[in-house]
């Protein structure tokens, strides 16, 4: 009984292993820094922001009132991940992720949908915008 029950557990471990390595990983094309902002005449309030995708999966997001970004708003930090076309925001105190498929328009420009949004969050309509990578 005893060799039943270890081989039990070699089995299962190999198994968990194998369903952890299956995991997709974060999309290695969105990690840096990027820029983006709101249609001024879109659904929702006009905002514009820098956010940093870092490898760990953990994000940075600085908003501002102004296009030119001279009048933050706000940092917020938590952790994302991106996989075929779908990128989830859980920002660090916010109780849902925000949600948002995405379309690389070339290797430094991406579009994205807000498909949905923590009931908290300043706009609750669907909307979408294109981020550029900041180079340098």
């Amino acid at each position: 009984m005893k060799r039943n029950f270890s081989l039990i557990l070699v089995v299962l471990a190999a198994a968990l292993g194998g369903c952890a390595a299956h995991k997709p990983a974060n999309d290695p094309a969105l990690i840096g820094s990027w820029k983006g902002l709101r249609a001024e005449n879109g659904k929702c309030q006009f905002l514009s922001w820098n956010n940093d995708f870092k490898p760990d999966g953990s994000f940075t997001v600085t908003f501002f009132r102004d296009a030119q970004q001279t009048q933050p708003i706000q940092t917020e930090h938590g952790r994302w991940s991106a996989a075929n076309g779908k990128n989830e925001l859980r920002t660090d105190g916010v109780r849902l992720p925000d949600v948002y498929t995405y379309q690389f328009i070339d290797a430094d420009t991406v579009h994205y949908v807000n498909v949905a949004s923590d009931p908290s969050g300043d706009c609750q309509e669907d909307y979408e915008f294109t981020e550029r990578r900041i180079r340098g």
